[in-house]
Parts: structure tokens; sequence; C-alpha cells
């Protein structure tokens, strides 16, 4: 599933519904814009040259600038689908962190385990708006979102969403308790 959220959406229970969905900052895609131009344009000149040296019958040199501009040009498209591909959501239920293209990794807490959101900024973090959140439940349970883009208006939206759910659980009838 190459859609936003295909994870969290495939995921999600019946009565799940996904409240909050942080994003990543500019910054983060800046590496991908950076690499996307440059070793684009190497990888473009590898294959003209590999072009040339077809034409001039240097086979072995025009195969090797082949495989390596094609090599060149994978690698944006990877980090790219990274980027593209992670999702950092919380629902009603839950605070989902996946990342990953082929495999993937999920780290995810429930949202009545939250014991403590916290904001992680470096001084260029807190200068351009963007920090990791981290979560921490009961027990060694910790989810981090790195590189959000303002974390501290997430973090509210988080809390509000996770104190919303904590309400709708407690005010529900609960099965064992009968009189």
């Amino acid at each position: 599933m190459l859609g936003q959220n295909g994870y969290v959406n495939g995921t999600m229970t019946k009565d799940e519904t996904i409240k909050v969905q942080a994003k990543y900052h500019w910054i983060k895609w800046l590496w991908f814009y950076f690499m996307f131009a440059t070793l684009g344009l190497v990888a473009l000149a590898c294959i003209s040259l590999a072009f040339t040296f077809y034409l001039n019958k240097n086979i072995e040199a025009a195969a090797g600038l082949a495989v390596l501009g094609g090599l060149l040009g994978v690698y944006p498209f990877v980090l790219y689908l990274s980027l593209h591909l992670t999702e950092m959501v919380c629902t009603n239920r839950r605070v989902v962190y996946k990342t990953g293209i082929i495999s993937i990794k999920t780290e995810e807490i429930k949202t009545e385990r939250i014991e403590s959101i916290q904001i992680k900024q470096t001084f260029w973090g807190r200068v351009l708006g963007y920090g990791n959140i981290l979560f921490s439940g009961t027990g060694s349970a910790k989810v981090e979102f790195y590189d959000v883009d303002n974390p501290l208006q997430v973090k509210a939206r988080i809390e509000e969403a996770v104190d919303e759910s904590n309400r709708e659980r407690d005010a529900r009838p609960h099965e064992n308790n009968r009189d």
C-alpha cells in the first residue's frame, strides 16, 4: 500500500479513528532535495558518458558508467519513499510510528498506557521549528516521532486526543462491574 497512512488504516479497529497526523519538517525534506539534485545530475552525467563510450565501442566503460548512473539515481528514489511512507499518527486508541519500504518497523503505545509526552529540540530545531516527540508508557514502552514540524502544537493536539480518548474509555460502562 503506497497510500498515506496505509499501515495505520490497514490495522485500525472498527471504532478507531485518526486524531492527529504528524508530518516531517521541511528540513528533513531538504536532504532529499539536495541528494535528488546532486546525485541526479551526476547520474545523468554518467549515463551521458556511458552513451558516448558505447558509441566509441568502449563497452566495458559504458556498462560501468551506466550501472554507476543507475545506482546513483536509485538512492534519491529510495530516500523519497522512506520519507513518504513513514507514518506518525495518533488515533483514539494508540500512537503509531511506522517506517520502512519493503520491510517495516512499527512502534506503538496504546493511549491509555501513555504516561508522558516530551519534546526534544536542538538549538536549530528550536530556531527552525522542528523537534522530536517522545512518548513514554507504562513499563519500558517508548515511541518517538522524529523531526516533526511544529512539535509543540502537535504535542498539544496529541495530548487533547489522548485525554479525550481516556475520558471516552472511562465513560463506557465496564463489563466487569455488575451490581
